[in-house]
C-alpha cells in the first residue's frame, strides 16, 4: 500500500493544474445523493474522491481534485491503482493517490478536503465509512451502477458547479456516437445484432451486463439491441451482487444459454479472452461463436467515463467495419 503518493511532477517543475471550473448557479446548494440531500455551502476547491470510478468523472469535468483513493494494480489500472484511460491526466494535474484499497480516513483528513465524493456500490465504494467521512467535509454519495456515464457526470457537475463543462463533454460524445452508429449500420443490417455483453471469467462465474448498465445503454445508443437473458437466469439469486441492476452473474453451466446474441462483446478483456471464449468447448453451439463474431472491448471498458466511453465506441467501430 502506498500513502499520499503524488502522481504529479517534481518540486522543480510545478504540475499542470486543471482549468478552473467556472462557478455555475447559486451557492449554497442542496445536492440529492444516494444518502439523501446534502448541503454544499460554497463551490468546492479541494475535492477528494474515494472512488476511482468517480475520479474519472471529476477529471473530465476539470474539477479541483486534489486526491483520490485507488485500487490495487491490475489489468485495468496503472502501478498507482488509477484507471489507465485517465491515469496520465491525473499525473499531469498532480492528483495525489491517498491510498490503495481500504479507505484510509487519516490520509483523507490530512488532505483537508472541502468536499468528499463516495460511490454507493461497487468494489471502490467507501459508503460504510460515510459517517466518519462526513465529519471531515460534506460527503456526496453517488450510485454509478444504474446510470450512464453521462447521467453520472451530469449529477456530479450539478453538485460542483460544472454544468457547462458537462454539457460540452456530452455534446462532443453525442457527435461521436452518431457518427459511429452510421458507420456500423451496414454490419448491424447484416445480422450483427442483438449482442451479448459480459465479462468472461470461466470456469468461475461470468457477469452479463444488462440494459441498465452503462455499457448496455451505450450499446443501445449505437443501434445494437442486447440479447435478452432467459428469465431463470435474469431472476436468479445474485449473491454478493444482490441489489445491482447492471450485472447478472452466470455460472459455467448456464453460460451458453446466456449468450443467444448474434455477436458477443467481452468487457474488461483483450483479444486472448475473445479467443478463449471462442475456443470454449461448452460454447461451440452459440451463434456468435459459429459466426466468428466474438470481440474484446479492452480493459478500460469495465468502468465507463468520458475517456473510456470514447475508447469503447472506437473498439466497436473497429470490430464491425
Amino acid at each position: 500500500m502506498i500513502g499520499a503518493t503524488a502522481v504529479g511532477c517534481s518540486s522543480e517543475e510545478a504540475p499542470a493544474q486543471a482549468p478552473a471550473v467556472s462557478e455555475s448557479g447559486a451557492w449554497p446548494r442542496t445536492v440529492d445523493t444516494a444518502r439523501g440531500p446534502v448541503t454544499v455551502e460554497t463551490q468546492p476547491q479541494r475535492i477528494v474522491s474515494t472512488s476511482v470510478t468517480l475520479t474519472g468523472a471529476l477529471l473530465s469535468l476539470d474539477a479541483p481534485l486534489i486526491g483520490t483513493g485507488a485500487q490495487p494494480k491490475s489489468t485495468v489500472t496503472d502501478e498507482n491503482g488509477l484507471f489507465s484511460q485517465w491515469a496520465g491526466i491525473a499525473l499531469q494535474r498532480g492528483v495525489d493517490v491517498l491510498y490503495q484499497g481500504v479507505t484510509n480516513i487519516e490520509k483523507i483528513t490530512a488532505a483537508t478536503p472541502d468536499l468528499i465524493v463516495v460511490a454507493a456500490r461497487g468494489g471502490d465504494s467507501a459508503a460504510e465509512q460515510y459517517d466518519l467521512l462526513s465529519k471531515i467535509a460534506p460527503t456526496l454519495v453517488f450510485d454509478y451502477t444504474d446510470k450512464s456515464w453521462q447521467e453520472l457526470t451530469t449529477q456530479i457537475a450539478d453538485a460542483i458547479g460544472a454544468e457547462d463543462r458537462a454539457g460540452q463533454l456530452i455534446n462532443e460524445f453525442d457527435t461521436k456516437v452518431a457518427a459511429a452508429r452510421s458507420t456500423i449500420a451496414p454490419a448491424l443490417q447484416a445480422g450483427f445484432t442483438p449482442v451479448n455483453l459480459l465479462t468472461y471469467n470461466s470456469p468461475q462465474d461470468s457477469r452479463m451486463f444488462t440494459a441498465e448498465s452503462a455499457q448496455g445503454q451505450l450499446v443501445d445508443r449505437l443501434g445494437m439491441a442486447l440479447a435478452p437473458l432467459p428469465a431463470d437466469i435474469a431472476n436468479a439469486d445474485k449473491g454478493v451482487m444482490a441489489g445491482r441492476a447492471d450485472v447478472v452473474p452466470v455460472g459455467l453451466e448456464n453460460l451458453s444459454r446466456a449468450l443467444p446474441g448474434a455477436a458477443t462483446f467481452i468487457i474488461n478483456a483483450e483479444q486472448p479472452a475473445a479467443d478463449a471464449l471462442a475456443a470454449d468447448p461448452t460454447l461451440q453451439g452459440i451463434p456468435s461463436v459459429q459466426r466468428h463474431a466474438v470481440f474484446a472491448l479492452g480493459y478500460d471498458s469495465f468502468r465507463l467515463d468520458y475517456y473510456s466511453a470514447g475508447n469503447f465506441v472506437d473498439r466497436v467501430v473497429n470490430e464491425l467495419t
